[in-house]
């Protein structure tokens, strides 16, 4: 049995001090049983790859929460590749034992462009990045992730191969635009223009070039996702609820929720990658007033208005 998530993280990692809610475990059927007759749960809830014992009545020093989860590698290529690669690491007897940093990263990475418990798995799939600098298990990170993708739907995303009006044009009927995109682009704007148009050969086309963004220095790179996520906060959050037409929400929260979904479903390729590989130094240069900047160009007449969808 390897022991994952925040259980291990913190055997690894003392200093994080990670709260430990569940306890998380791959393991086989023959682990399961164990575990059920050992804890004796209140109650079991069984599927094909993942079994949840809730109240436990019977808990000791090292399983000490109320609810311990197991994932099934009798049922995955992929977890079952991880209890092979971990045969000596962290050791507690009866064969179990903490799964190693190298297994934990690989799991957040396969996991990340997902958009489940966000906040905290990037927090920790950075924090592991920082630390071994590089997935050495990506065989079986991408195994990981096709069998994610099988549990719980393919994982789509737009395409930018078509042209700007097309590219928008996806979301007709999903979101209603007050003002036209690129000006919102314009008026958020870190430099004198869109970070995103110094990669674009083809202004009709929303393709960027990878080879153009690799010359940007990281600040430039960072400064273009945050201006994505500007942009995408007001459009999808803040402007609707302007206009009484969205949820209420404060500038931050709509912030998180659009670098989200750059990090998961709105984005893909190299450009999510890096926003989801530099997460936590990305938001160091988060602008708190991006709303209110946004405002001001309206005011000053810089941006105007339109009531249309496009």
């Amino acid at each position: 049995m390897l022991i994952v998530g925040s259980k291990a993280l913190n055997y690894h990692f003392p200093d994080l001090k990670r709260e430990v809610k569940d306890i998380d475990i791959i393991g086989t059927k023959d682990d399961i049983k164990y575990l059920i007759s050992a804890l004796n749960p209140e109650n079991v809830r069984d599927t094909e790859n993942i079994t949840t014992l809730f109240n436990i009545q019977t808990p000791n020093d090292f399983f000490n929460t109320k609810n311990v989860e197991i994932l099934n590698a009798d049922t995955s290529e992929a977890l079952s590749e991880y209890v092979k690669f971990d045969t000596e690491n962290g050791k507690l007897g009866n064969d179990i034992r903490y799964a190693s940093p190298e297994v934990l990263l690989s799991l957040k990475k396969s996991h990340i462009h997902f958009p489940i418990k966000f906040e905290k798995h990037i927090q920790d799939y950075n924090f592991l990045l920082s630390k071994l600098k590089e997935d050495k298990l990506q065989r079986i990170t991408k195994i990981n992730f096709k069998e994610t993708e099988k549990r719980v739907g393919e994982l789509k995303t737009p395409s930018l191969k078509k042209s700007t009006m097309n590219f928008f044009g996806q979301s007709d009927g999903y979101v209603k635009y007050f003002y036209i995109h690129d000006d919102i682009h314009r008026v958020m704007a870190h430099y004198d223009k869109p970070v995103y148009e110094d990669m674009q050969v083809d202004e009709s086309s929303a393709w960027c070039e990878k080879d153009m963004w690799e010359k940007f220095t990281f600040e430039k790179k960072a400064k273009c996702v945050l201006e994505e996520a500007y942009v995408i906060a007001l459009e999808r959050k803040i402007i609707p609820m302007l206009n009484g037409c969205g949820e209420i929400i404060s500038s931050k929260k709509a912030f998180n929720w659009a670098i989200m979904r750059i990090c998961t479903t709105l984005c893909s390729g190299w450009f999510r990658q890096f926003a989801t590989d530099n997460y936590t130094e990305i938001v160091k240069y988060y602008n708190p007033d991006y709303v209110k900047k946004f405002l001001k160009s309206e005011t000053d007449g810089l941006i105007k208005k339109q009531v249309h969808n496009i």
